[in-house]
């Protein structure tokens, strides 16, 4: 189903009922298959003016719950469809710690110098017009009530998780065939890399190698950082592949040029 249907068919149905109604039934049902439950998150807003795109999984609870009760508030105020449908993402995307974490990550990476900007939480701020907020699946995805991790089932391998990137997310890269696309996760980038190998993105517009900015995550994340040394991570944590992907993405990105705002 189209975006426009989507936000014509549950916005009343969102204005009208509480939050913990919503988040804890099937009114915001988009579809199901077998185990795996597509909810309606009202995160398809494009800013096709954006020089970067992050790239999550798909919208966890969190961020569906936040969403939720942003558009809950801009519909309460009559806000036309646009202005509520971006007030819904920039509440719910990456909310929560994911956000800290994600911010300070591409600060180090030296991100906001090459946007021309003091701090990549500008982005969720004061700059928004420079990012594209969104996810390889666009719908909040429940498999037994509990978030799509992405990779049980796979995105690529799951009929029902392809056919969303087929439906949601290619026609958002249609719009932004130029921007760089920065994947939080292993899953995201095979997506990005599947739609890479389709002709939807050259590889060098694909930033890879951050980790994922979930607080499970910590560890990586700080000595991503420089904030933990080698010799006290744990045998969960691959100092040397971490040293791979971040050269790897530094590289990358010192070969793209992103115009300063």
């Amino acid at each position: 189903m189209p975006n426009s249907a989507l936000y014509a068919q549950f916005a009343s149905i969102i204005a009208s009922h509480p939050i913990d109604e919503l988040t804890q039934s099937d009114l915001l049902l988009v579809g199901q298959s077998e185990k795996i439950k597509s909810f309606y998150a009202p995160f398809e807003a494009i800013n096709t003016q954006a020089k970067v795109v992050i790239v999550g999984i798909c919208p966890g609870q969190q961020q569906w719950r936040n969403a939720l009760l942003a558009m809950q508030s801009a519909l309460v105020l009559n806000l036309p469809e646009k202005e509520a449908l971006n007030l819904a993402k920039n509440s719910g995307a990456f909310s929560g710690a994911i956000r800290h974490n994600l911010t300070r990550l591409l600060d180090h990476i030296g991100l906001n110098e090459r946007l021309g900007i003091s701090s990549t939480s500008e982005l969720f701020t004061d700059h928004q017009e420079m990012v594209q907020l969104c996810s390889a699946l666009q719908q909040c995805i429940l498999i037994h009530a509990k978030n799509y991790a992405g990779s049980a089932p796979s995105m690529l391998k799951n009929d029902f998780l392809k056919q969303h990137i087929y439906d949601y997310f290619i026609p958002m890269v249609l719009q932004l065939p130029n921007a760089l696309y920065i994947p939080l996760g292993k899953g995201v980038d095979e997506v990005l890399n599947y739609i890479s190998n389709l002709g939807y993105l050259k590889q060098e517009q694909i930033l890879s190698g951050l980790p994922h900015p979930s607080g499970a995550n910590a560890e990586r994340i700080k000595y991503f950082l420089g904030e933990k040394p080698r010799h006290l991570l744990s045998t969960q944590t691959n100092a040397d592949q971490i040293d791979i992907n971040k050269e790897q993405l530094l590289q990358r990105l010192r070969a793209n040029k992103v115009k300063p705002h």
